[in-house]
């Protein structure tokens, strides 16, 4: 290989890495805009992964096609942030791609601005497909589960509400149940995991909730352990009331279900729409008013 080729791929490799360190620590640590979970805000990596290729593909506009592979090495930098996962490694790669095209000279116009349109579509559609909110000081929700003390620039969803997604989870005999199906009548999902001391503490008042709604509301709990075995060691020990689930693919769920802290808890109503709550007291409080009870 050509000492020049090595210099550009290698120029181009830490503009990446550089501008990739950079956009994280802006968008998630320092967070000037404080963007309410910044964390699973999609359109940030995607903005991130546009604006790397786009650099590392202008320094190595010369270099020839078949060592271009190697300026998407930086990728690894997205595993630190979980968004290295099927199958939105997949929006990040075509998004890659289509910034290099832009940046090559043997490229015709008209796929050029084939490209740039596409990606310019592939961050507008992230962008709008979560809700945009700004923390405002005291920040927080009220007892209806509404915003308090917060600009929603964007929520694609009616009254704050959102569909579950088509997302797959295994129950104890490791079948599949997927979120989509849950619709029909209000349910009640608890997102939890063993490790996690809070979740732990609230047992029994969610058991007492369980008991309280019973035949009126369907409760699931969700495990986002990764060590299943602990689980269903829980499960057989405890026998919650309820359907138990666990993800498949912790990053995954975290991202599809936008959750940021455990636990959590949705209430979902009869056309599969959810609002959620960190508190499982408000959440409580919420429920008593969904089912009228």
């Amino acid at each position: 290989m050509d000492k020049k080729i090595i210099f550009r791929l290698s120029t181009g490799i830490l503009s990446s890495v550089a501008i990739m360190a950079a956009g994280f620590y802006f968008f998630l640590f320092a967070n000037p805009l404080h963007l309410h979970q910044v964390n699973l805000l999609k359109w940030i990596p995607v903005l991130i992964c546009l604006l790397a290729l786009f650099a590392s593909g202008k320094i190595n506009e010369d270099t020839p096609v078949k060592f271009l592979p190697f300026l998407f090495i930086p990728f690894v930098i997205f595993d630190l942030f979980n968004f290295f996962y099927f199958p939105f490694i997949i929006v990040l790669t075509i998004t890659g791609i289509a910034a290099l095209l832009v940046t090559r000279k043997e490229v015709t116009k008209n796929l050029k601005l084939f490209s740039s349109l596409s990606a310019t579509g592939i961050f507008i559609y992230f962008l709008l497909a979560q809700p945009i909110i700004l923390e405002q000081p005291g920040f927080g929700r009220n007892m209806d589960g509404e915003f308090v003390n917060a600009t929603v620039l964007w929520n694609p969803s009616e009254d704050g509400l959102i569909p579950l997604p088509a997302h797959a989870l295994v129950d104890e005999n490791n079948n599949t149940f997927n979120l989509e199906s849950v619709s029909g009548k209000t349910h009640f999902i608890a997102f939890w995991a063993t490790w996690c001391i809070p979740c732990i503490v609230e047992k029994p008042q969610l058991d007492s909730l369980k008991l309280a709604y019973r035949g009126d509301v369907e409760f699931i709990d969700i495990s986002i352990d990764e060590d299943k075995e602990r689980w269903r060691t829980f499960i057989d020990e405890h026998q919650p009331a309820g359907l138990q689930l666990i993800s498949n693919n912790v990053d995954k769920t975290r991202r599809e279900l936008n959750i940021s802290s455990l636990p959590l808890h949705f209430i979902v109503n009869a056309e599969g729409e959810y609002n959620s709550f960190t508190s499982l007291e408000k959440a409580g409080d919420m429920l008593s008013k969904a089912v009228g009870k």
